[in-house]
């Protein structure tokens, strides 16, 4: 009697058992929500990071246990005989048939009822009697964890650390002062000098100068900002040094200088050119511009036109090829007012135009100028920077180990040895009586060309000197008083172009005085 009616109730029971699993699982996770959001709060609050296995193991405890819970508690065969007794409305024939049927030796009305409950039984259907559906308080639950999830793991804002970084030392403070001020000062002539440039190339320098002057005034904000270290500020130093070098390549004063210069030797031969010839020849471009503006008649000879023509045509190509477009046309328009004639409105309007570009020319070396200024003061404030050189005290012994580094330490040389002179002295007594003259010879020590190739020694070694002492002056940071002694020493005995024009003179003077040798 009883497996008949356990097929019928064992259907059922699986379902209640699933329903139930599910509530009790439904169960733990509102559970776990509400202590995880507890524990978020509490997270927040102390903003304070919780360790992970915590987090995980509050969210986790409660579905684990409701599944736990479901699976340990079993549903009964009477709960399932009542669920269809009361789905079906049989009036608890399902219950008293279950009853029965655990009779060991039932009573012949036990047995007709059990019979008739049966019959009942066969038009059982367990999904009606106990359908699979989700409590309806799930989207509480699920809610309530993602909150939880939501509060345990959401970023912290961070911390406010009560050690900030380092002051800026006082002698950072003080180059970066010194560039604010100096650059104060040039700023505006440096912004004005191309103000009144016009040719090809106007524009383009123009452009480039404003960026440049906006990049460093960016810079300059940026270094005035409090806590900057040595390694910032040489960082931005080495930047604005090279927008410098950039915007001097640019410009490109040395081609230009060459130019002119080359022009100024090819006018030079001319009598009407002569004196605007020499002045681009040593560099003096405003008396060359001058010369070129007043130019009016010319009095040359159909050769001396056709020569002089020749050599600005060339003068013309070579400042093409170097990318001085305007300057080589204002040659190009002078060289064809030379031919067939001495033009005088034509030359004059030329000669204008070369001033025009030469005028140029002077703008932008003086813009070159400044910004070489700046250069140098760039570079003066990097070796500021490292200007420290270690602790300033006297040493009692001296160092014999080379450094290419300078420091500020004082040798006493109270330990150690003396300087031993590895040196002879000899006296010597010289006899005679004043007045007397003795045998002597008369030579002549130097003579025009000997002049001249002493000049050319001692231009190259300038040259060589002054490329040492700059690439020593790169390379290493030297102290600012230092570094502007071997400036001004160098700016000194720099041979100028007067000089060699004057040498020239002497030796062509001298050209008529033979050597003397007695």
């Amino acid at each position: 009697m009883r497996e008949a009616l356990t097929v019928v109730l064992t259907p059922v029971r699986r379902r209640q058992q699933s329903v139930f699993l599910l509530k009790c699982v439904l169960i733990g996770v509102a559970a776990s929500g509400v202590a995880g959001v507890a524990l978020g709060i509490v997270r927040l609050g102390l903003a304070t990071e919780l360790p992970a296995a915590l987090a995980v193991g509050v969210l986790a405890a409660g579905p684990l246990a409701g599944l736990l819970v479901g699976l340990a508690l079993r549903k009964s065969a009477h709960g399932a005989a009542a669920a269809i007794d009361t789905h079906y409305t049989f009036k608890d024939r399902t219950v008293t048939a279950l009853a029965f049927a655990n009779e060991t030796t039932p009573s012949e009305l036990q047995g007709l009822q059990y019979a008739e409950a049966m019959d009942q039984l066969r038009a059982v259907e367990p999904k009606r009697v106990v359908p699979l559906t989700a409590p309806k308080a799930w989207p509480v639950a699920v809610a309530g964890m993602a909150a939880a999830v939501a509060l345990v793991v959401w970023p912290l804002a961070p911390k406010e650390v009560e050690a900030g970084p380092a002051p800026t030392p006082d002698h950072i403070a003080t180059v970066i002062d010194e560039q604010a001020a100096k650059w104060a000062e040039r700023r505006k002539d440096l912004a004005e000098s191309l103000n009144d440039v016009e040719d090809q190339k106007a524009e383009d320098d123009k452009k480039a100068l404003k960026d440049l002057i906006e990049k460093k005034d960016k810079k300059l904000e940026e270094l005035a900002q409090p806590n900057v270290n040595e390694r910032e500020v040489l960082a931005k130093l080495a930047e604005m040094s090279a927008q410098n070098t950039q915007m001097l390549d640019q410009l490109n004063i040395a081609a230009l200088d060459g130019q002119l210069g080359a022009l100024g030797t090819a006018l030079a031969s001319s009598q009407p050119f002569e004196a605007a010839g020499k002045a681009l020849m040593k560099g003096d471009w405003d008396k060359a511009a001058k010369e070129f503006e007043k130019l009016d008649e010319l009095k040359l000879t159909p050769k001396e036109s056709k020569d002089l023509e020749q050599k600005l045509k060339e003068q013309q190509k070579k400042m093409a090829d170097a990318g001085q477009g305007s300057l080589s046309d204002a040659v190009g328009e002078l060289a064809d007012a030379l031919t067939g004639g001495n033009g005088k409105g034509k030359v004059a309007q030329a000669g204008k135009k070369v001033a025009k570009n030469i005028n140029n020319a002077i703008r932008r070396k003086k813009a070159a100028n400044l910004l070489q200024n700046d250069e140098d003061d760039l570079k003066d404030g990097k070796c500021d920077c490292q200007n420290n050189g270690g602790e300033r005290k006297k040493s009692p012994q001296k160092s014999n180990s080379p450094s290419s580094n300078w420091g500020r330490g004082i040798s006493g040389n109270t330990e150690g040895e003396k300087t031993k002179l590895n040196s002879k002295r000899n006296e010597l007594q010289l006899t005679g009586a004043p007045g007397e003259t003795g045998d002597s010879d008369v030579e002549t020590l130097t003579t025009p060309e000997a002049r001249q190739q002493a000049g050319r020694a001692y231009r190259e070694k300038f040259a060589k000197g002054k490329k040492e002492s700059e690439a020593v002056l790169e390379s290493e940071p030297i102290p600012l008083g230092h570094r502007q002694t071997v400036k001004r020493y160098f700016e000194m005995i720099r041979p100028s172009a007067d000089d060699t024009f004057k040498k020239a003179d002497d030796a062509k003077a001298a050209e008529s005085k033979p050597a003397q040798k007695k």
